[in-house]
């Protein structure tokens, strides 16, 4: 049986060498190498680094927005057709609900009390999500009732456009390694603790018979 007071050096030790590793850029021999051992070990640090240069098209250790905006625009056409069941090239609100509709983690969630919940443990709030019918509206720009791929398109892009703003945190305009991992661990640690206020949602429920 360990002593939970041995264990203390060890955290201590590991919380160290966690805040003062830094990353390496693409093309350098340390992040080629940690690379390698994530993909032993299967961490973060290797998918951050398939992501990037996925991104990076030219090959010059930074994404610039137009290489952000690339997979995206490229993606748009083929998740238009998928959601245009009807091929009439033109997509309804019924067709847009069908993908986009309402997705408000379970009815058995109180939304309210998630967001409290995330508030008191994290920096990041939930944040908030339009329903399926105002995204609609907010997409179709000509309020034709209709969205048409030209409409699709945009949206797509001022999304990724906003996306891109936020990952970089300097005035280069470009995407760095380090960003992007940075950004890769808030997700992660935003969705444990998202994860941790629904299961104790969850279990007061039970506890309570609900």
């Amino acid at each position: 049986m360990i002593s939970p007071k041995s264990l203390v050096p060890i955290v201590t030790l590991a919380l160290t060498i966690s805040a003062t590793t830094t990353i390496a850029a693409p093309g350098d021999r340390r992040f080629d190498n940690r690379q390698q051992q994530d993909h032993q070990r299967g961490g973060p640090r290797n998918k951050v680094a398939r992501i990037f240069h996925a991104l990076d098209v030219d090959g010059n250790d930074i994404i610039t927005l137009d290489e952000f905006l690339a997979k995206s625009i490229a993606k748009a056409a083929d998740q238009f057709a998928r959601i245009d069941t009807d091929d009439d090239e033109l997509i309804s609100l019924e067709e847009f609900l069908l993908v986009h509709g309402d997705k408000c983690n379970n009815a058995d969630i109180d939304v309210e009390a998630l967001r409290a919940c995330i508030a008191e443990n994290s920096d990041a709030a939930l944040p908030e999500r339009l329903g399926g019918e105002a995204r609609f509206d907010e997409i179709n720009t000509d309020d034709d009732d209709f969205i048409n791929l030209d409409e699709f398109i945009a949206a797509k892009t001022s999304y990724a456009t906003g996306k891109f703003n936020q990952i970089y945190t300097d005035a280069d305009g470009a995407i760095t390694p380090e960003e992007l991992f940075s950004v890769f661990k808030a997700h992660r640690e935003h969705r444990a603790i998202r994860r941790a206020c629904v299961e104790e949602q969850r279990d007061v429920d039970a506890l309570l018979g609900g």
